[in-house]
């Protein structure tokens, strides 16, 4: 009997290739925030640790006594890839007159990058949603801010509830000093996970304000004379992974472009590897490191199913398929996320 992956061609070597080498552009936020992990199956489960290396135990032992053992204590949590698929389709009147002439054109390597193009784009918005949730990050305690808040004005009414000092105004206001928000918001998540953030996405009208914050351009006018960007804003904020915009847009019912992630959000969280603008797995990465969030990405996608012709419509198809899920593996003491800190809106 045939098996079964007889019964269906594999993969176009070049066309894969060529998605897998794909780039994405500066601006991403989904690789930047869950950085790819390659996985060989469509699901399994990821280690999830607890705090109990933070304990302070007494190893002091008097001879003939029993020694002290420590035992690592995790549970598990679950995941599942979702599949995403895309097609691409040339007429063969247009593939006849790209080979004509001087300026031939190769369509199907064009068409492929498009198609990737598609694919991540849709994966912007999948990541977006999956992090710009308050209900999804831990709450907070008698003593100790939650991770997730609506607005400044929120964030500001718990932080004085609590007694915690907080900056004079929201990030709208000309008084506005985002630094002591910041470092606020990393101690808040060292709370929770015992290490600050590295990283922040911010939306495009933050970025702008931060370029234009008097507290901020008073600070740095003395220490550099490089003009303000993400690198510079990243150093200041004490954010080595560094500071990624969010200027994704995706379009509207009504023909408008809005943006993937909020505008006026802010989100710090804590990731151990580099940044990656590749959609092949991260250097270094593991599904077993905690971290703020992973893509688990199928081994071996995306991939590109060889090209075949449709008599009936004279057109040459193609078929991109990719394999992931976006998992949030930096949970905190009731499951939810522990290693971020997000603000939907910073101007309210």
């Amino acid at each position: 009997m045939m098996n079964l992956k007889d019964t269906y061609a594999g993969v176009d070597p070049i066309l894969t290739t060529l998605a897998q080498g794909y780039m994405l552009p500066e601006t991403n936020i989904a690789n930047f925030i869950a950085p790819v992990v390659d996985t060989p199956t469509r699901a399994g489960r990821t280690l999830r640790f607890g705090k109990e290396a933070f304990a302070i135990n007494d190893y002091r032992r008097a001879y003939g006594t029993n020694i002290p053992a420590v035992q690592s204590r995790f549970d598990s949590d679950p995941y599942a890839l979702e599949q995403e698929v895309v097609a691409w389709e040339l007429p063969e009147e247009v593939i006849e007159n790209a080979g004509e002439g001087p300026a031939q054109v190769d369509l199907r390597a064009i068409e492929t990058r498009n198609a990737m193009s598609r694919l991540m784009n849709a994966y912007e918005v999948t990541v977006s949603n999956a992090v710009s949730g308050i209900a999804g990050y831990e709450p907070g305690s008698a003593t100790q801010l939650g991770l997730g808040y609506a607005s400044w004005t929120a964030y500001q009414a718990d932080a004085a509830a609590k007694g915690i000092s907080v900056g004079p105004s929201n990030w709208d206001a000309a008084t506005a000093n985002a630094i002591n928000d910041v470092l606020t918001w990393k101690r808040a998540v060292s709370n929770h996970i015992g290490i600050r953030p590295n990283s922040a996405v911010i939306g495009s009208a933050v970025f702008d304000r931060l370029l234009t914050m008097e507290s901020i351009l008073d600070r740095i006018q003395f220490t550099t004379a490089d003009s303000i960007d993400t690198d510079v804003i990243a150093r200041y904020f004490g954010l080595e992974r560094g500071i990624r915009v969010a200027e994704g847009r995706k379009l509207a019912d009504d023909g408008t472009l809005l943006p993937v992630f909020p505008e006026n959000g802010v989100l710090l969280f804590y990731s151990p590897l580099g940044a990656s603008d590749s959609v092949m797995p991260a250097g270094g990465a593991s599904a077993a490191t905690p971290s703020y969030a992973y893509t688990y990405q199928l081994t071996g996608t995306p991939a590109v199913r060889p090209e075949y012709y449709i008599r009936e419509r004279r057109v040459v198809r193609a078929e991109i398929t990719v394999e992931r899920a976006v998992n949030m593996t930096g949970l905190g003491a009731t499951g939810l996320f522990g290693s971020g800190f997000y603000i939907d809106n910073v101007f309210a």
